[in-house]
């Protein structure tokens, strides 16, 4: 009797695969063709590298109006955002038509199965779609607001970014920490109702799969449709299946309205204006039988593209092979912007093309230089131009930050032999609350990234992916638990089959958050590379090192793209095993069904449990799945909580020690044994310096370049802290009162001129505390008024990020402007006449003799004329005092660092002068 018990189970399974062998083999071959359709997977990387290397290529040939349309922290943007989307677009896309195929498919079965009654199951999935039409709408407005606010934050913040060492000198640290709150703010009222939008959007989806059962079983009613066991249980087992497609078009029309956005972005980006680089025409390399080596005849050249007036108008020029050309010219004349004619980077309005031999080498651009002392900065590029070999090689002003030691040891010589090696010094600056430290050692690109993509997850994707893991996980396991109530038989297999989930999460979750903090690594470096790449663009250009720069991004873009293979690779690794596992459930239960005594269970029992069985296979996939996405996007917020957790400046107000408001009101400054290194575990730059600067005394500090004249200053604001000793201000020691209070109280001018994006009476008074009476006298005095009033705007005239419009010396003067406008009792000159001309450091040093008579200024400068008419002066070098006196006594002392510094510039002056 257990013979034939036992041949007739093994003939219903024989049974079984004789009439399904047909279904067997189609769902092979599908489970086969799904498994390469994963190789291809990968190839949407693609994608992502051809739009990163697109933008990239892009950005090196912007003209100058499309740079002001277009800041480097946008443009950073389009890649590690845009492009990113863009890259994730290819998927998506395929699942639109996979999903219409999937529901297209149910419905016939359902046809099959219920006849007339699939009408309703129609009308529902139609009314479904044109619901959400408007409600895509809805979401792409959305989405466009929130990135163009997104933009402009980001702007903000990389404007504040680069420039925190400014801020923190004229303590403005609070009031840009307030505009990007208020950039803030506004991001969130776009991003509220999107979220409550794809928020209303999901529920609705997510509901449709219950009203989609519910109006077909009422017309199933109505049209007197039969329901038996069979057609009931494919009814539901259609629906469980459904279900999954109908809920997932909110992920799909989300995504791809998200990818639209970033495409009009990018092409909005690709398609903007290019330097018109056939303007210059190059004549070869035969310098022996050319006439000249530049050529410019009456041209007329501006920044922008339809000028009121051109910043160059009427030019002549012509350069003979080998003659050394010196450009002179007042402030703001156009000498720099000449030089950038000369290299193609300022078109030309009017007038013959230029034409000159290749390889035009150097010209000034804004370098961050952040280790670096002014001198050294500017003695690198001069080496780099050297370093070129080339024929024509454009200076512009490269000895205004250098000193007497070096000038003339560079200028003579230069055509014969390299620059002498230079001491480095490290610099300085800091972000709000941050050390110096951090900032030394944290790049652009990496804290772009953070307040970028990072947050983007963070906003965007994280509150949604989480709530998506608790309905999708309640529901894996409430289907588990109904199988196993009536199938407890199933214990035995849902047992082993959570803990083999549980493991496989583990080991794929532990080797995912490698890939992922890898690959935010690397996203940091591709960021980081293209910021400092649009900052040198100019500079790249006129060295002709376009494709280097451009194989540099690419090997970083290719580091990118390696995790993210790695990370998509685990992902189907990873899938596969989940369904692997759901599939073994799935097939257990039949099993179990079939292989139990007959009238074990009822036929409704048997269907709803293959129902149940189903439907568990894709609510696992998306459950495990989910959980894992979600423990990756959280290194976002692990990215963002470093940055939180850094150790802090000291406060920027100290209630309990609050300085009264007219302090300090002699402006008597002590240094008693201070000794200043800016790391633990780095020599000590200055070394127990003691002197004392008496209030209304002009005090000229003078060195050589790395002697420690900036870093002096960097302590005098408390930019670095003492290690040890101590600085006074009027009896008061600076290090026991907030930085707020300090710094509010000093007036400065700083090396490198700063101007941010605005107007003029902004970047004077970003605060609002000065009338516009006020603001022009000032201008008058600092010698802006004219050029000012020239603007049909006046004081709201516009400056583009950076000061991109305004020329070198002409920033230096707004800088003096905001010196006259604070009034500070102690006034900080740090090498602040670097960038002016001659005459106009002239009336501006009798403007300080006048308006700062009182006053105690502290200079420091390389001219030495700057400092002829101090009160006392300060030598410094290897960060020691060499001598401190009045430069009358010092003239006269031998050895006298300062004496010979006078004697080697008027040397220097003699031999200049024509005979």
């Amino acid at each position: 009797m257990q013979q034939q018990q036992q041949q007739q189970q093994k003939s219903i399974l024989w049974a079984i695969i004789h009439c399904y062998w047909k279904e067997i083999v189609i769902s092979g071959l599908c489970a086969l063709l799904k498994t390469i359709t994963l190789s291809s997977g990968p190839l949407f990387l693609s994608a992502f590298i051809k739009v990163a290397e697109a933008i990239y290529k892009k950005q090196l040939k912007l003209s100058s109006s499309a740079k002001t349309e277009n800041s480097a922290s946008e443009i950073i943007s389009y890649v590690t955002v845009d492009a990113y989307r863009i890259g994730e677009f290819p998927y998506w896309f395929h699942q639109i038509w996979v999903l219409v195929l999937q529901i297209c498919l149910n419905l016939a079965i359902l046809i099959y199965t219920v006849g007339l009654a699939t009408i309703s199951a129609l009308v529902v999935i139609v009314l479904t779609v044109l619901v959400n039409i408007p409600i895509a709408k809805l979401h792409n407005k959305y989405q466009r607001k929130l990135m163009g606010v997104q933009d402009r934050r980001l702007k903000a913040i990389s404007e504040a970014l680069v420039n925190m060492k400014i801020l923190k000198l004229y303590a403005w640290e609070i009031h840009f920490k307030n505009v990007i709150k208020k950039l803030r703010s506004e991001e969130y009222k776009w991003l509220s109702p999107m979220q409550y939008q794809k928020a209303f959007n999901g529920f609705f989806f997510w509901a449709s799969p219950i009203m989609l059962a519910s109006v077909t079983f009422w017309a199933c009613y109505f049209f007197k449709v039969p329901l038996n066991p069979s057609n009931v249980f494919t009814f539901i087992a259609t629906l469980g299946i459904a279900q999954d497609p109908i809920r997932f078009i909110p992920d799909v029309i989300g995504i791809v309205i998200q990818a639209k956005v970033s495409f009009e972005r990018i092409e909005s980006f690709l398609v903007a204006p290019e330097l018109e680089s056939e303007k210059v025409r190059n004549k070869g390399n035969d310098v022996e039988k050319l006439r000249h080596s530049i050529l410019i005849e009456s041209g007329n050249f501006s920044w922008e593209e339809s000028p009121v007036k051109d910043t160059l108008r009427n030019t002549n020029l012509e350069v003979k092979p080998g003659e050394k050309v010196a450009i002179c010219g007042e402030v703001g004349a156009g000498k720099s912007t000449l030089l950038a004619a000369i290299l193609g980077e300022v078109p030309n309005i009017q007038g013959t093309d230029l034409e000159m031999l290749p390889y035009g080498d150097l010209t000034e651009i804004g370098e961050r230089g952040i280790n670096l002392s002014g001198g050294q900065k500017q003695r690198i590029q001069l080496a780099r131009a050297l370093y070129q070999d080339a024929d024509i090689y454009l200076l512009d002003d490269p000895f205004n930050a250098g000193n007497i030691y070096r000038d003339k040891e560079i200028q003579d010589p230069a055509e014969h032999q390299l620059i002498k090696k230079e001491e480095k010094e490290t610099g300085n600056t800091g972000w709000k609350p941050a050390p110096i430290s951090f900032y030394e050692s944290t790049s652009l690109g990496r804290l772009l990234s953070r307040v970028s993509s990072d947050l983007s997850i963070v906003d965007l994707d994280l509150a949604y992916n989480l709530i998506f893991v608790i309905m999708i996980t309640a529901n894996t396991y409430i289907t588990l638990g109904l199988l196993t109530v009536i199938t407890w038989q199933l214990v035995f297999v849902c047992i082993p089959m959570v803990l083999s989930v549980i493991y496989l999460q583990r080991y794929y979750s532990a080797s995912a958050r490698v890939f992922m903090r890898i690959n935010g690594t690397t996203n940091s470096m591709v960021a980081n590379h293209l910021g400092e790449s649009i900052a040198g663009a100019m500079t790249i250009r006129a060295f002709q090192n376009e494709e280097r720069f451009f194989l540099r991004n690419l090997d970083l873009i290719d580091k990118n793209a390696s995790p993210s293979f790695h990370i998509y690779s685990a992902n189907e690794w990873f899938i596969q095993r989940l369904e692997t596992l759901s599939v073994i459930v799935l097939c257990s239960t039949a099993l179990l069904l079939v292989l139990l005594p007959q009238g074990t269970f009822s036929s409704g029992v048997i269907g709803m449990a293959f129902s149940y069985g189903l439907s568990l296979n894709m609510s696992l996939v998306f459950s495990t799945q989910n959980q894992c996405t979600l423990a990756n996007n959280i290194i976002s917020v692990e990215r963002l909580s470093q940055y939180m957790t850094i150790p802090s400046e000291a406060p920027e107000v100290i209630e309990g020690n609050r300085p009264v408001p007219s302090w300090p009101t002699v402006g008597r400054v002590e240094l008693q044994n201070l000794k200043i290194r800016y790391r633990a575990d780095t020599p000590l730059v200055l070394q127990g310096i003691t002197c004392t600067f008496e209030g209304g005394h002009k005090i000229g500090i003078v060195g050589r370049t790395g002697s420690g004249k900036t870093t002096l200053i960097s302590a005098l604001f408390r930019i670095i802290e003492a290690f040890e000793g101590k600085i006074v201000i009027d009896g008061i020691d600076i290090s026991t009162i907030g930085l707020h209070d300090l710094r509010m109280r000093l007036g400065i001018i700083p090396q490198d001129p700063t101007l941010f994006k605005g107007t003029v009476r902004y970047n004077l008074d970003p605060l609002s505390q000065h009338g516009d009476q006020e603001i022009w006298e000032v201008l008058e005095k600092c010698q802006l008024r004219d050029t000012v009033q020239e603007k049909k705007e006046g004081l709201s005239s516009l400056v583009e990020q950076d000061g991109g419009n305004w020329s070198l010396g002409q920033r230096q003067l707004f800088c003096f402007g905001r010196a006259l406008l604070r009034r500070s009792q102690i006034l900080v000159l740090d090498e602040a006449t670097a960038s002016i001309d001659n005459a106009t450091d002239s009336i501006l040093q009798r403007t300080i003799r006048t308006e700062f008579e009182s006053f105690t200024v502290i200079t420091v400068a390389h001219r030495i004329p700057t400092v002829m008419d101090s009160t006392m002066v300060l030598a410094l070098s290897d960060g020691k005092i060499v001598e401190y006196d009045e430069p009358t006594k010092l003239m006269k002392e031998e050895g006298s660092l300062f004496g010979e510094l006078v004697k080697k510039y008027w040397s220097h002056i003699s031999s200049a002068d024509p005979e």
